[in-house]
């Protein structure tokens, strides 16, 4: 089954719901708000708080910038959700010994034990997700949205 070809659009008059960054928008709202749901119900964690805890399952102790990068937050958010963390024993943060400027995060007991209390839930909605799609249809996707990023870095790279 094919989809059926795109009619050519005149670049001044594009439907909103033909808009590749409306879409994808709806799309992330849509998910975020769902995400945030499962997460309450399960575990009582932020999103924020959630993706922190993934990042440092994932790579052990972490420094913040390495957050920053990786889940493309504001350093301003992501320094207020560590604070909040912190001081609810959900992770420790220490000097760096390399560099004294920065600090170190890692999870404690009590972020662990969140994290592995949310984790069925979040995982379950994942593969929802992903088995909606075929293998290919996920390739697809998947590489659709790399070269979406690849012409949003070239625009950006524009300016």
């Amino acid at each position: 089954m094919t989809a059926d070809p795109m009619p050519e659009l005149d670049p001044y008059d594009i439907p909103l719901n033909e808009m590749v960054t409306y879409r994808l928008s709806r799309l992330n709202a849509q998910l975020s708000a769902q995400a945030t749901k499962f997460l309450k119900k399960s575990s009582g964690l932020t999103l924020t708080q959630w993706r922190v805890l993934v990042i440092l399952d994932t790579n052990g102790e972490t420094l913040p910038s390495e957050i920053v990068r990786k889940i493309d937050l504001d350093k301003g958010q992501l320094s207020r959700t560590i604070k909040g963390m912190v001081s609810g024993g959900l992770i420790d943060s220490r000097i760096s010994e390399s560099d004294g400027r920065s600090h170190v995060l890692s999870m404690t007991n009590r972020g662990r034990e969140l994290f592995e209390t949310a984790r069925p839930a979040m995982r379950e909605r994942q593969l929802c997700l992903l088995e909606s799609l075929n293998s290919e249809e996920r390739s697809h996707l998947f590489s659709a949205l790399e070269k979406i990023s690849a012409a949003a870095a070239r625009l950006d790279n524009q300016e």
